[in-house]
């Protein structure tokens, strides 16, 4: 795992730095046997603990989702009326957030499913929130997740998991001429709205840390000119497989900030572009959420359609634990509708599965997650065949 994600996790994680902080005053109070007490500069000793803490921490490129079904909208008042209203926004958030997709929100059948939104939630709360300097009621809703999935399912339309490839942002903005790299450590108008809408969609995102390191592989001027050579192997320290790239010219209008630019996303060896004309810093954000999250929920979604049934064995579950666990993991994958057990033998496990989606989807779902190790295919087996390690949590 690269310091540079870690970093970004880090940026995030002000908990982090205050544990820095505590290793820092450590650090300091150190003494060698017959040495005088170590002197290092603040900086270096604070760099030093993060370090630690970042070697430590179980980061990947991808990030699991816990909460795609639970959404918090505002609400006027308690009334059931307004509630009626406000569980409809949620539940459409819920919607967009597990398929990917605004269009998903076109569908009739979505559109009649909506109007009834009530039946679909498992539970729901009040809290108050302070937004602009005013108290504002929001309702906290948590849907039926399994009533979620069979109403996408009984229409033909996409599910994505929780488990997500983390996307990496090159963003260069040019403002009175100057041009910059949005950073990680570096917060805007515009970065704040990104992180919002990406946040809101259930798309795990990070700017680049922009260090030494950084500098020396990429400029502004590479990112201007959205070089896919470039933007791919300076991302290469970032595990990244989802890189999105952006131009951005603001200019100041009696709209108030405006952008226009381009935008480009690399994923798996293709390129998709996209432009960006007079659009306020939300707009952008959410043009930014709509290129990735179509264009990832297309290849992780899976749809109900012809079933296949491959044949997966995991080896290393030896122990009830890890036979447990194993089990387990596999009937908790999005794509996965039944998991039958069909022999075991030592450590091995060998599961018939009930798929929906292809096959290929299924793999790349589990290599995000990394929780089972792939073997190298055994001689003779077909493409059905699927063999891992279990490597546990």
């Amino acid at each position: 795992m690269s310091l540079a994600v870690m970093a970004c996790c880090v940026a995030k994680a002000k908990s982090s730095v205050a544990k820095a902080e505590s290793s820092v005053a450590k650090a300091k109070s150190l003494k060698f046997s017959g040495s005088p007490a170590l002197r290092l500069p603040r900086q270096v000793l604070l760099l030093l603990a993060c370090s630690l803490l970042l070697l430590l921490s179980q980061s990947s490129p991808a990030s699991q989702i816990n909460n795609l079904y639970q959404v918090e909208v505002p609400v006027s008042s308690q009334g059931s009326s307004d509630r009626s209203r406000a569980t409809s926004r949620a539940m459409s958030e819920v919607l967009v957030r597990v398929t990917g997709q605004r269009q998903t929100l076109a569908d009739p059948a979505i559109k009649s499913a909506l109007q009834k939104a009530t039946s679909y939630l498992q539970g729901f709360s009040y809290r108050r929130d302070e937004v602009g300097g005013q108290r504002q009621l929001m309702l906290v809703t948590q849907f039926d997740d399994k009533a979620i999935t069979r109403l996408l399912r009984d229409n033909g339309l996409g599910i994505w998991g929780g488990n997500r490839s983390t996307t990496l942002m090159w963003l260069a903005v040019d403002e009175d001429g100057r041009r910059q790299i949005q950073s990680s450590g570096r917060s805007t108008k515009l970065s704040e709205n990104i992180d919002q809408v990406f946040d809101q969609r259930a798309l795990p995102l990070i700017f680049p840390v922009m260090d030494f390191e950084d500098n020396l592989a990429i400029s502004a001027v590479d990112v201007w000119g959205l070089f896919s050579s470039k933007l791919t192997e300076a991302s290469v320290r970032y595990g990244s497989e989802s890189i999105l790239g952006g131009r951005l010219s603001v200019s100041q209008t009696d709209k108030g900030e405006r952008y226009n630019g381009r935008l480009v996303l690399l994923f798996r060896n293709q390129r998709f572009d996209a432009s960006i004309e007079d659009l306020s810093a939300k707009g952008v954000a959410l043009a930014m959420a709509d290129l990735v999250g179509n264009t990832l929920s297309r290849h992780y979604a899976v749809t109900a359609g012809s079933s296949e049934n491959p044949i997966l064995r995991i080896d290393g579950t030896g122990t009830t634990k890890a036979y447990a666990g194993a089990i387990a993991y596999v009937e908790g994958l999005t794509a996965v509708r039944n998991v039958m057990v069909k022999r075991v033998s030592g450590d091995q496990l060998e599961l018939e599965l009930t798929i929906d989606g292809t096959v290929e989807q299924l793999s790349d779902s589990i290599a995000l997650e990394r929780r089972l190790q792939k073997v190298e295919s055994d001689a003779g087996s077909g493409e059905g065949y699927l063999h891992y390690r279990w490597r546990g949590r």
